[in-house]
């Protein structure tokens, strides 16, 4: 009898999940925004309708992978051949900053410096899915913005796995050889990426073997695809490298075949599917409890991650002499913590790193980003054309940055007046209408049943005078008498 009542539940989350997503769509923000607030509001923490699962989470990390397939896929060789090198230099110095700024954090605080550190790490990543949501929403896929934003992910993708490796370095129990393993495992990486670019830049496209079995058939066209990209995704794996570097190699093999074209008919409806899943399953690992008993440290935490590393990643873009607007959106870009700091944070509690107390701030810090940073995206980007025009009043800039969204929310809530007050109506009529029913009916109850004609025997006649009715038992004489 449970499967039926689980199945309800997830039914109804799901159904509420695309519900908040298409109302994120309709205030012009990424519906993912809408997943995460649905995860949060009816996950554990929340109407506890649904819990967190190990296969929810592993089903959400394939999304995550899926979507750096296709940015392989449509990658376009030349152009990030020529961006890679800015993006690797401008993600290194990324890291650096977040390190020190961490370091100088954990002067004031009792936290230890290795988990303070790891944090700094999380931070200086970037969500390549909200990231690449917002480029397609901005319609920036192919400015210089957005170009170099896709290329600073992509290399914050691949600085995931010396950081894994440096996080486990970090823990008590880490052996003595870690050294020379995380160089080797970095020395294999780098090298894998800059063969696969060297040969597919020479080879421009390829024939997939049995690629005309596999076109014949739509279904088996969608299987081989899913299947390359996470086999792919294993053997990195299963070398001690990221599997999202597996998949990302994949891609840009699969964008470079004849299998081309198949992908990319049949890779992006399942990838939505998949980030979907990953995106709710982010709002399911937020402690809403713990959110509550630390407001305050959260606020700031998102504040500086807000504010603070959008201002650090224009200061660092203008260092690479990029012009002030392009440095502007994809500074904006790159604001959201990316989804494998989770994995940096699951890591860092697995090695002993990070405490229960860190991890839940990590978590907390992470999804809340993703949740805000798309509002906070469109808001700087008003805000930066409203001040380009003159206008700099704060409340100026606040309502003309956030008009469509404020006014769309007065209109859902004049409407929501409008129907609440018409219920209610209809509800006092009906109320009313049954009072009145109950007073007719009681006064029926109530009514005489007409004047009753009770003989009265007259004053003077005496009693014994009244004669009993016939049939009437006549009174005993009294013996005293």
């Amino acid at each position: 009898m449970a499967l039926p009542q689980n199945l309800t539940a997830l039914a109804v989350v799901l159904s509420a999940a695309v519900l908040c997503g298409l109302a994120m769509n309709r205030l012009r923000l990424p519906a993912a925004a809408g997943f995460i607030l649905a995860g949060v509001v009816l996950g554990p923490t929340g109407f506890a309708l649904i819990e967190r699962s190990d296969a929810i989470e592993t089903l959400a990390e394939l999304g995550v992978l899926m979507l750096l397939f296709i940015i392989g896929m449509e990658l376009k060789l030349q152009a990030f051949r020529a961006a890679l090198p800015l993006a690797v230099g401008i993600t290194l110095v990324q890291i650096v900053v977040a390190g020190a700024f961490a370091l100088f954090a954990a002067q004031f605080t009792s936290a230890p410096t290795s988990s303070v550190l790891v944090i700094g790490f999380m931070l200086a990543i970037s969500s390549t899915a909200i990231a690449m949501k917002m480029i397609e929403d901005a319609d920036e896929k192919n400015t210089d913005a957005g170009k170099l934003a896709v290329a600073v992910l992509i290399a914050q993708d691949f600085a995931v796995v010396p950081l894994l490796l440096f996080t486990d370095a970090m823990g008590p129990h880490a052996g003595e050889h870690t050294t020379i393993f995380i160089t080797l495992k970095l020395l294999i990486a780098v090298a894998l990426l800059a063969g696969f670019i060297a040969l597919l830049s020479r080879v421009k496209s390829f024939r997939f073997p049995f690629a005309d079995f596999f076109l014949r058939d739509p279904d088996i066209g969608t299987l081989t695809v899913l299947g390359l990209c996470f086999v792919a995704a294993a053997i990195s794996g299963l070398l001690g490298l990221s599997p999202a570097l597996g998949a990302f190699l994949c891609g840009l093999a699969v964008g470079h075949s004849t299998l081309r074209p198949a992908a990319v008919r049949s890779a992006p409806p399942v990838q939505s599917i998949l980030l979907f899943t990953f995106f709710l399953s982010v709002g399911l690992l937020l402690d809403l409890q713990y959110v509550v008993s630390e407001f305050w440290l959260i606020l700031i935490a998102l504040a500086v991650v807000a504010a603070g590393k959008t201002a650090v990643n224009i200061v660092i873009l203008r260092l690479f002499q990029q012009p002030g607007d392009v440095a502007f959106r994809t500074a904006l870009f790159l604001t959201p913590i990316g989804e494998f700091s989770f994995v940096l944070a699951a890591a860092a509690a697995a090695s002993g790193v990070l405490s229960d107390e860190g991890h839940k701030l990590a978590i907390a810090v992470i999804a809340l980003s993703l949740l805000v940073s798309p509002i906070w995206f469109v808001g700087a980007r008003r805000a930066h054309i409203l001040a380009m025009r003159g206008i700099t009043g704060a409340n100026e800039l606040f309502r003309g940055s956030y008009r469509r969204e404020l006014s769309a929310l007065q209109t859902w809530g004049r409407r929501a007046t409008d129907i609440s007050s018409k219920a209610a109506g209809k509800a006092a009529e009906a109320y009313r209408a049954r009072q009145a029913q109950r007073r007719e009916t009681s006064e029926v109850h109530d009514e005489p049943w007409g004047e009753v004609n009770v003989p009265r025997w007259p004053e003077s006649m005496p009693d014994s005078t009244i004669e009993p009715e016939a049939g009437a038992p006549r009174p005993r004489p009294d013996p005293d008498e």
